[in-house]
């Protein structure tokens, strides 16, 4: 987390996002920080979830750096309520749009930007928003370049960009420090995690899937 809060305080931002352990990735709406899950804090941990899913959400630096770039995009919206913003509901959607159970996206689509795998931006609009931000914010991105003939992703891109420079030195509009189910706060065991994790994605232990990996 400390390279993306460096990333985050180059931009001239006050913002700094606070992080906890918890079961998933996970940023809480009205709250400027996100979950990490548990399983990144420790090797045998993440052999645990590799054995018990088939894989490992952000368990590869790269992986990682990209997850929490898109979490820390969710963390700005939250703290500055990006979202009442009447140019960021023009460029994004309304934040309120139900979440949909499932998404078919356009694969050829260059409305939005491509970060996290199985074009996860198009999912929602606080999704496309938080992809938009963690390509901003990735110094290896070279978004002008790479965008330049997408035109209705550069607006975004050059938004978010606009953006954070207005935003500048203010403070943050929300400031909780709140943490959603915290991993001290939790009594579940790992076979009761696991179980009910395996039964929410309707899969086997070998027949992990999941959106998060970076292109």
């Amino acid at each position: 987390m400390a390279r993306v809060r460096d990333e985050l305080a180059r931009t001239g931002i006050r913002l700094r996002p606070h992080v906890w352990l918890g079961e998933e990735w996970f940023s809480p709406s009205n709250v400027p920080g996100f979950a990490v899950p548990f399983y990144l804090a420790h090797p045998r941990l993440m052999r645990l979830e590799r054995a018990q899913m088939g894989g490992v959400e952000g368990g590869t630096v790269r992986e990682c750096l990209a997850i929490m770039r898109h979490e820390t995009g969710h963390t700005v919206q939250h703290a500055y309520q990006l979202q009442r913003r009447r140019r960021w509901q023009q460029l994004f959607g309304r934040a309120s749009r139900p979440y949909p159970d499932h998404y078919r996206p356009d694969r050829e689509s260059r409305r939005h930007v491509r970060y996290l795998r199985y074009w996860y931006a198009q999912s929602h609009p606080v999704e496309d928003f938080a992809e938009t931000f963690a390509v901003w914010l990735d110094p290896a991105s070279h978004w002008r370049r790479r965008y330049a003939e997408w035109p209705r992703a550069l607006r975004k891109l050059e938004y978010v960009d606009a953006l954070i420079r207005d935003l500048g030195a203010r403070a943050p509009r929300v400031r909780s420090r709140a943490m959603f189910e915290p991993l001290h706060r939790l009594d579940r065991t790992l076979g009761d995690h696991y179980a009910q994790r395996r039964q929410r994605y309707r899969i086997g232990p070998r027949e992990w899937r999941h959106d998060w990996i970076a292109v």
